[in-house]
């Protein structure tokens, strides 16, 4: 008989009491369950060497049987938690605030930083406009969304002039006049050209994140390439008193924008005419600071008197996403 059927047919390992106590010595070699073992091994007829015999191979399967199971649980580590992914049509109303990380439970989570967000297509040629001539026009329209709402000489230091300097020079002159004047309450509208943080506030290093598009179309008129330019910026504000916020929305603003970008050139064009225009858009602000936005200025939404978010509230998914159209009212209306 080969060893296989010996331990099969062995009638000490099909006595269930004998095993019992035979397990227990294995793994725990209690006294006890030793003198038990030793009394069971008087009574049997059975060679004393045979039983031990039995017994080292139970222990041997036990110990292999162990090894691997330890083995599998170091091969096989708990899966971690996976984060939730940001609603990317709106804040969190309650979330935690790490001014580290300002845009975590936010739809600019995984944004750009800067104006790399904006993307546009491969340029390639559109009408009579060649390749080269599309990409200066996504290249101007991407300059001039830089320099309006990106820019720290605009957002901190409230200075238009390189912004202007990038037009042609019969619209810097219809511009000049609105973009120097002096605020005044509610005169700032939804096609306000420039985001300038009001005093008293800043930006935290983490800077402006952006996601959106630039579209290339012939104009009009003859001469002239277009660009539709629809985009979300976000930005971050620092706060004295972190631990007292209870939502991301209260640090984080968002502007969102539709404009037309116009590139016009050729002989055709007058040549006080030539260069960038920007041909009309609307947008719309959330998150933001009430008071400062009716004088034209960008202040975090903590700015407001404390009110506490209605239950249930959804945000117009215009806000933060540029494939749906710009909510006609912001936030402060």
């Amino acid at each position: 008989m080969d060893d296989d059927n010996l331990l099969d047919s062995h009638p000490d390992l099909m006595d269930p009491e004998w095993r019992k106590h035979a397990q227990t010595d294995a793994w725990l070699g209690a006294k006890k369950d030793r003198k038990q073992f030793r009394k069971q091994q008087k009574r049997s007829s059975r060679k004393p060497h045979r039983r031990w015999w039995v017994l080292g191979v139970l222990v041997a399967i036990l110990a292999v049987t162990t090894t691997a199971i330890v083995l599998v649980g170091r091969r096989s580590p708990a899966r971690e938690a996976i984060p939730e992914t940001p609603n990317p049509t709106q804040v969190a109303q309650y979330a935690h605030v790490d001014l580290a990380q300002p845009y975590a439970n936010t739809p600019a989570q995984n944004w750009t930083k800067g104006i790399g967000g904006i993307t546009s297509p491969t340029a390639a040629a559109i009408g009579p406009f060649k390749a080269d001539a599309v990409a200066n026009a996504y290249a101007q329209a991407r300059q001039a969304i830089t320099a309006a709402h990106l820019d720290p000489a605009v957002l901190q230091a409230h200075d238009p002039k390189a912004y202007l300097a990038l037009f042609a020079p019969d619209q810097r002159e219809q511009l000049a006049p609105r973009l120097t004047e002096k605020p005044a309450k509610d005169k700032a509208g939804f096609d306000s050209y420039l985001t300038e943080i009001a005093d008293g506030y800043h930006l935290l290093d983490a800077g402006p994140r952006t996601f959106g598009t630039l579209t290339a179309h012939a104009g009009e008129k003859p001469g002239e390439l277009a660009v539709d330019a629809k985009y979300v910026i976000a930005y971050a504000f620092d706060n004295v008193h972190p631990d007292s916020l209870t939502s991301p929305n209260e640090i984080v603003s968002f502007l969102r924008a539709d404009e037309t970008y116009v590139v016009a050139t050729g002989s055709g064009v007058a040549k006080s005419s030539r260069g960038l225009w920007i041909d009309g858009g609307q947008s719309a602000t959330s998150s933001v600071g009430c008071a400062a936005a009716r004088e034209g200025f960008l202040a975090p939404g903590y700015a407001n008197p404390q009110t506490g978010p209605a239950a249930g509230d959804q945000d117009a998914p215009g806000y933060y996403d540029p494939k749906y159209p710009v909510p006609t009212l912001d936030d402060c209306h």
